[in-house]
């Protein structure tokens, strides 16, 4: 027998508790509806029964990846919704989250369609995965074979060191830091390679500019200088034409007002005997103004006529101008005035290279001091706390029988004449900082420490992975209040796996765990446990999860007893 079994008693420091979690149409799940408590919650079950599905669940609740091939057979949508309990929430937390909380609890509402969209709500609003990210992260992290698989890739030891030392906030800073640098330092260079193109354009610019303005272009100025031309072009004529009105109507030989005068006289005195006609004659003495008004309308018409060839060649002149400045700038006055604006503008998004390149370089500098000051801060953090995470690990390697590890935090740079100086070094600069890190074991004590992913094997991995997470469990409301390890106790069994088990139960005192497992040493040491199982109804495969009680924790126990030891 596994000895006492302790259910679902209460444990510390779960600030943020998973309480509830509801599956519906979720692989072979019809729907089904889990209850957690503080501390450690064993799932186990049959080989393939399922047990993948809750940590899928979760996992989706928490903003992961959705696959339409997720959503149960005959089914159009799938969802999970998983409720949390802020009661004992930090203040930190709080403040860091303030915008998604309000109240008490939380909950996540994620829907699948078959059309492949996805939905998320928080607290029955929706919510974008971007802005779900931060907050799901600090509730809840899954760790499972892809987990050991991280840790096997040595591009992401540093952000294990990083996170054990709480450095997410500056990590973040020099990565904005360095993304502002480097494209100051980009836009520079480019100024540089075309430096004289983008003088020429300039030039180019200003020789329009002076062009257009030194025209002085009007709107209808060309309209005006036509109709002068064609007056001066047949100024003779016209000339000509008045001096013979002129003398038609009032000439020396007989004329149409000496006889429209003959005409009123001889009608006043009709009009003087038959008053009948007075309309007539003031009809023909209006003619008789009128003809005056026109006469001498002709003669200033005439007198201001001039032939003046000159200005016929200055109008000629001007209009080529125009003609010129319109064939090259749109092909009216109004676009040569639109391109002249547009100039301008060009020259004020342009201005002088040489200026320019002068700013940019003094920004550029700015920006790599301030990148530089961030990056050395943080590097001088990361060797800090590298000593205290090889402290500790080792410790917590020790603890789960590995007495004679070494674990190290091996820190690579790259020299670069043009990088950041540190410890007298010019070295390479990097989004994430200036170095990489690279986790070094040993298992043996004569045995020199080699690079972790070359040398550990599978349970080694799995307990380093454990280690880490035990060594950073002392961070004050630090990382995700909820670890669901999915199987990633795989290639240990006997002493090991009891030690793992009781690792796992020390870490269960600040953080609520979710221990996928086939080990009884593990499922041994749970406060709950829950029995995943596999089983037919309307000739279809379901899944059902069941809380165990007392008697059937005892009897799923001495199965899971019963199976062939791993070692």
């Amino acid at each position: 027998m596994c000895g006492p079994i302790n259910c679902c008693g209460r444990y510390g420091d779960s600030t943020r508790m998973l309480t509830k979690l509801s599956i519906e149409n979720i692989a072979l799940v019809r729907k089904l509806e889990l209850s957690f408590k503080p501390g450690m919650s064993a799932l186990t079950g049959e080989t393939g029964a399922g047990k993948s599905v809750v940590v899928t669940a979760i996992g989706l609740a928490l903003g992961g990846r959705a696959d339409r091939e997720f959503i149960r057979h005959g089914a159009e949508a799938g969802k999970v919704i998983a409720t949390f309990d802020l009661s004992e929430a930090s203040r930190r937390f709080r403040r860091e989250f303030s915008e998604f909380i309000d109240g008490d609890s939380l909950t996540l509402h994620r829907e699948i369609r078959r059309d492949g969209g996805t939905r998320s709500y928080l607290n029955g609003k929706r919510i974008g995965q971007a802005r779900l990210k931060p907050l799901a992260m600090a509730l809840g992290e899954i760790l499972g074979q892809h987990a050991n698989q991280s840790l096997m890739n040595e591009e992401n030891h540093l952000g294990f060191l990083d996170q054990f030392a709480g450095l997410e906030d500056i990590v973040d800073q020099t990565r904005h830091a360095f993304a502002a640098w480097r494209s100051s330092a980009e836009e520079l260079s480019r100024l540089k390679r075309n430096r004289e193109q983008l003088i020429q354009q300039r030039e180019l610019l200003l020789f329009q500019k002076n062009e257009i303005e030194k025209a002085s272009i009007s709107v209808g100025e060309e309209e005006s200088l036509l109709r002068e031309k064609k007056i001066l072009d047949s100024a003779r004529s016209l000339m000509n034409s008045a001096s013979m009105i002129e003398n038609i109507m009032d000439g020396e030989q007989v004329s149409i007002k000496a006889q429209i005068a003959a005409l009123r006289s001889e009608l006043e005195k009709m009009a003087s005997i038959d008053p009948t006609l007075e309309k007539q004659a003031s009809e023909l003495f209006d003619i008789d103004m009128r003809l005056e008004d026109l006469r001498r309308t002709i003669e200033q018409y005439g007198s201001s006529l001039t032939d003046d060839p000159s200005r016929l060649e200055e109008i000629n002149s001007r209009l080529d101008e125009l003609y010129h400045l319109k064939k090259k700038y749109g092909g009216s006055e109004e676009a040569v005035l639109a391109t002249l604006n547009e100039i301008n503008e060009q020259l004020d998004e342009r201005p002088n290279t040489d200026r320019l390149i002068s700013r940019l370089e003094s920004e550029t500098e700015e920006l790599r001091k301030a990148y530089s000051k961030l990056a050395v801060d943080l590097s001088d953090r990361r060797r800090k706390a590298s000593k205290e995470l090889q402290r500790k690990v080792v410790a917590e390697l020790n603890d789960l029988a590995i007495p004679d590890a070494r674990f190290e935090v091996e820190f690579i740079v790259e020299d670069d004449p043009d990088g950041i100086v540190y410890a007298d070094r010019c070295v390479k600069s990097g989004e994430y900082g200036l170095e990489q890190a690279r986790f070094m074991f040993s298992a043996n004590p004569a045995e020199p420490v080699r690079p972790l992913v070359k040398t550990a094997s599978g349970g080694e991995v799995s307990r380093v992975l454990l280690a880490l997470k035990a060594a950073g469990q002392s961070r004050d409301d630090s990382g995700a209040s909820l670890i669901v390890f999915d199987e990633v106790d795989a290639g240990i069994g006997g002493r090991t796996a009891d030690e793992v088990g009781r690792k796992l139960k020390l870490l269960a005192r600040n953080r609520q765990l979710i221990v996928v497992t086939h080990l009884h040493q593990i499922a041994r040491r749970a406060d709950c446990h829950f029995v995943v199982e596999k089983s037919l109804s309307d000739d279809r495969n379901v899944i059902e999860v069941r809380a165990l009680d007392e008697q059937d924790r005892i009897a799923e126990l001495d199965r899971m007893v019963a199976l062939p030891s791993d070692d």
